[in-house]
């Protein structure tokens, strides 16, 4: 009885709340694509990691961490700010969607070409002079394609986000996951760690096609036709007060992952690379539940922004609350089985101590995630770009310490853990001020 009490409150509050709808609908797609992705990709990579080897494998993930570093210059930004604006002038300025759709992929397209090419042409001195290893200049080399790629989905992904369709987000990731995972182990088993870069970058093209189809037939559901009224000098406002910001907000994260892994390597070598290239890739894992569910956030807290702040509040906490539980549940179950899940990575993945402390640094990166979306809804970018600043300068200033006390890539994974801690702790404070002070 009480089971069937809670089901017809839930479906009762569902059906009479617009918010809850949106949030539901959003969830259940983000969640149901990307958990089969994630895990098809996590699977991928134990395969991988067999078929490269210890060395190998944690030189391949260098080179995913380089895309990932230089992506932010790409489309990072240009895709929250398409995300944001589409979904403020999509009930309001229906006409001008088309408008930032266009600026948010012709600045993708021209910032992914002008990064792609710098990559291409320095990949040389980042594989000798950072990487300490002549054999990652062609992969970086390769890599430089797939950056382009990737900073064009970002621009596409954004669009989809604002639209509210997470369904056709998840559907084209799943695709994207299938693809991705099956080229880059024939890669791998063919041509080493060139075939697996060629086969990771070959699902981002899979997901590029997919997401171009699908923005496609969400314009011509919703009455968005082209425009010829671009307004130019309006586009490169938004650049500069939104975009800019958010990209040196971005700018921040990955760079300093790509610092810190590398001060391991060249402290410890490639092979705590590879077991924190493990137990990375079961923290992205952890995390892909309240990353799905926090992608929902932007777009309908910029709706609420100074329309019902009382509503604003109280999905924010919802969100926080649910993210925090989400994050919890998963790394309680990755602690537990924390050994055996490094012993399929095969032999020297015998250290189960750095997974247990990234699986736990994800509550706090989960919670940290959505109170900075909410940031972003409010337009306080500069604000955000200061936190994560802290953030950068807490991390590294924690990974020098541990390494320097030899505590290797147990001492990286605790300085994670610590710094994301105190950031979403620094964060929480400043909304808490912000929204009193509306109030």
């Amino acid at each position: 009885m009480r089971i069937d009490a809670l089901r017809n409150n839930i479906k009762s509050k569902l059906s009479s709340s617009d918010i809850a709808q949106r949030m539901a609908s959003g969830a259940f797609w983000n969640v149901l694509g990307m958990s089969v992705s994630k895990c098809l990709v996590l699977f991928g990579g134990i395969f991988c990691a067999r078929i490269l080897g210890k060395y190998d494998f944690g030189a391949f993930g260098m080179v995913r961490t380089t895309i990932n570093m230089f992506l932010v210059f790409g489309g990072t930004g240009l895709g929250l700010t398409a995300t944001k604006y589409i979904s403020e002038y999509k009930a309001s300025q229906i006409n001008n969607v088309y408008n930032i759709y266009r600026l948010t992929n012709y600045f993708a397209l021209l910032f992914g070409l002008v990064v792609s090419l710098l990559v291409f042409l320095f990949a040389e001195f980042l594989a000798i002079n950072m990487l300490n290893s002549e054999d990652l200049v062609i992969p970086i080399q390769v890599s430089s394609v797939i950056l382009f790629v990737t900073s064009l989905n970002l621009a596409q992904n954004g669009t989809l986000a604002g639209l509210e369709n997470f369904k056709a987000i998840a559907i084209n990731t799943f695709i994207g996951g299938v693809f991705e995972v099956f080229m880059m182990l024939i890669g791998a088993y063919f041509y080493g760690i060139i075939g697996a870069v060629l086969g990771y970058g070959f699902g981002y093209v899979v997901i590029l096609s997919c997401n171009h189809i699908s923005i496609k037939k969400s314009f011509k559901r919703l009455g968005i036709q082209k425009t010829n009224d671009f307004n130019l000098r309006a586009g490169f406002k938004i650049l500069l007060s939104f975009t800019l910001p958010a990209t040196l907000s971005s700018i921040v994260v990955a760079p300093i992952i790509w610092i810190i892994r590398t001060m391991l390597i060249r402290e410890n070598g490639f092979g705590d690379g590879a077991i924190f290239e493990a137990a990375e890739q079961w923290r992205i894992i952890a995390l892909f539940v309240p990353g799905a569910v926090s992608q929902i956030v932007l777009p309908i807290l910029s709706s609420l922004v100074n329309v019902d702040e009382c509503k604003f509040k109280k999905v924010l906490n919802i969100n926080i609350a649910l993210n925090a539980s989400i994050s919890l549940f998963f790394a309680i179950i990755i602690c537990l089985f924390s050994s055996i899940i490094m012993g399929l990575y095969g032999d020297g993945f015998t250290d189960p101590i750095p997974l247990i402390l990234l699986s736990f640094s994800t509550i706090f990166t989960a919670v940290g995630n959505v109170i900075g979306l909410s940031i972003s809804s409010r337009a306080k970018m500069w604000v955000g770009f200061a936190l994560n600043s802290l953030w950068g300068v807490m991390v590294i200033t924690f990974t020098y310490l541990f390494l320097s006390n030899e505590m290797g890539v147990r001492g990286l994974s605790l300085a994670i853990l610590l710094s994301y801690i105190l950031h979403a702790c620094f964060q929480y404070i400043y909304v808490r001020l912000l929204l009193n002070k509306i109030n």
